[in-house]
């Protein structure tokens, strides 16, 4: 068997150069693995962001849908309320509006929130393997920003207005004409709050999706841009 002794250097020169090329192969290496993590993480971010984006996009479509909804049933509750407070200050009497809300009850009065269940899963695993973290900051704010807003807008939180089980004695009760009108008005009012109130948050939470996403947040500037031209707001001095 031969064994070779590696040579050593003859001189502080030569000592200098093979010390000098074996840091340079060591910052050489180390330079290739960190440009491949970097690539690595910036892939990472990027898949990330596009199924955020596209969860998101999900979710703010669900939300317009159960919006247009709940104005549906919004609608009819106004008109009742009103009509049952004209009826009070008209001073018409109990017995009539007592059978007028008899009649509108056995004909039906929709009342509940529709709410859409908001995704947040392709945030979560962002999050868990840490590729929210390779983010641009401006990337990483306005999807974090978005998925907070979600979690502010819970069923729990739209119905707190409302005292469900009050609403629906009021109703069995003008059903067989044993209510007492004003109370019947009270839950008829709560529940009108109750699809108002859900409507402004699903507008607030509305306008924190688009400008998450650019696409919609163009949009949305385009939309607002083109209503201004259509009424563009009178000039100083102008007369007919």
């Amino acid at each position: 068997m031969h064994f070779e002794v590696p040579s050593l250097p003859h001189s502080v020169k030569e000592f200098a150069a093979h010390y000098v090329m074996i840091v340079v192969s060591i910052l050489t290496a180390l330079g290739l693995e960190a440009t491949v993590e970097h690539f690595h993480h910036k892939h990472a971010a990027e898949a990330a962001e596009k199924a955020a984006e596209a969860e998101l996009r999900g979710n703010l479509a669900d939300l317009r849908e159960d919006d247009a909804r709940n104005l549906q049933r919004l609608a009819p509750l106004k008109k009742l309320s009103d009509e049952l407070v004209k009826d009070f200050d008209d001073g018409l009497p109990l017995a009539q509006i007592k059978q007028k809300m008899a009649d509108r009850v056995k004909a039906g009065i929709d009342f509940g929130v529709f709410y859409p269940t908001l995704q947040h899963e392709a945030w979560d695993v962002a999050v868990a393997n840490q590729s929210a973290s390779y983010m641009p900051p401006e990337t990483l704010r306005r999807l974090s920003a978005a998925y907070a807003s979600q979690r502010d807008v819970n069923q729990a939180s739209l119905t707190v207005f409302v005292n469900v089980p009050a609403y629906l004695d009021a109703l069995t009760d003008a059903r067989v004409g044993a209510a007492d009108p004003r109370e019947f008005l009270r839950s008829i009012r709560q529940a009108q709050m109750t699809v108002q109130g859900a409507h402004n948050k699903f507008l607030e939470l509305e306008r924190h999706l688009e400008e998450a996403l650019p696409d919609e947040a163009n949009a949305r500037s385009a939309a607002a841009s083109a209503e201004a031209a259509s009424n563009p707001a009178s000039t100083p001095g102008s007369g007919a």
